[in-house]
């Protein structure tokens, strides 16, 4: 029987949160929900098959690293794990230098985006169990 994908999901936005991990359920993934990079990168040893990560935290009055830091802290020790950025703005310098992290998709929080990230997920979670 298939172990099923492991996918953390890092963004502050609870609403954001709910709507992915409900996309997500349906293709029968665990889901992990963290509202801190911090938290996440403690819980790295879970191994996940994927990471959804937010470019941009909004400040809660606790310092935060950004997106872009806790993707290169993940780099350090997990070069290999897929990552999907999600991201409300859509700078060309931003994607460039995310696509040097080896990120697979870049992906745009507007009308529709939860059904992109399933897809996307589906495709790296699959294509990874092949």
């Amino acid at each position: 029987m298939k172990k099923a994908a492991l996918i953390f999901v890092v963004d502050d936005d609870v609403l954001i949160q709910k709507i992915i991990s409900a996309e997500l359920k349906k293709l029968k993934a665990e889901v992990m929900v963290f509202s801190y990079g911090e938290d996440c990168l403690k819980e790295l040893h879970l191994k996940p098959d994927l990471l959804i990560l937010d470019y941009i935290f909004a400040d809660a009055g606790r310092p935060r690293l950004s997106g872009l830091e806790i993707l290169k802290e993940i780099r350090k020790e997990h070069p290999d794990l897929p990552v999907i950025i999600l991201s409300g703005q859509e700078s060309g310098n931003t994607v460039l230098e995310l696509m040097k992290l080896d990120i697979e998709e870049y992906i745009i929080k507007e009308k529709e985006f939860s059904r992109k990230v399933r897809e996307a997920a589906a495709g790296i979670i699959n294509r990874d169990k092949s």
